[in-house]
């Protein structure tokens, strides 16, 4: 499955206006790599980008290493280390990769980088398999879904 984005999420929904409009594509190496520009709203600390936004961009592309198994999956846990503050209007870039891959659950860890390289947070995931009747009201019409 390509990287499609669900219109209202707060992570890649183009529709959602406080969402973040992240932009999602797939890497030749079976990884997921995501970009977007924080904001002033979305700091917490004067300019300093709130950490449960740079959680979420890391959940976000951490779970998108599903769509390149054509399902959709949910987040179990997910364990984040912050080692830099990031700022407002300087983007941010992640990448995703695959640890392990089961039928129904997969673990996967990513990193945020500033525009320099540097690591701004790090992450590691553990996705379970969402329901076939739950995936099959959210992925867009005429999808099917991967046997």
């Amino acid at each position: 499955m390509e990287q499609i984005n669900f219109e209202g999420c707060f992570v890649c929904g183009p529709d959602n206006q406080c969402g973040l409009k992240a932009v999602f594509r797939n890497l030749e190496d079976g990884g997921v790599e995501g970009t977007f520009t924080p904001d002033s709203a979305h700091c917490g600390y004067e300019g300093i980008v709130h950490g449960g936004i740079l959680m979420g961009f890391l959940d976000e592309v951490l779970g998108r290493l599903s769509f390149r198994k054509d399902r959709l999956f949910l987040t179990h846990t997910l364990e984040v280390s912050f080692r830099q503050a990031a700022a407002p209007d300087v983007p941010l870039r992640a990448v995703a990769t695959l640890k392990e891959w089961s039928r129904r659950q997969f673990t996967a860890e990513g990193t945020i980088f500033n525009p320099e390289g540097d690591v701004v947070c790090t992450a590691n995931g553990r996705f379970l398999l969402m329901s076939e009747a739950m995936e099959a009201k959210l992925l867009p019409e005429g999808r099917k879904i991967a046997e």
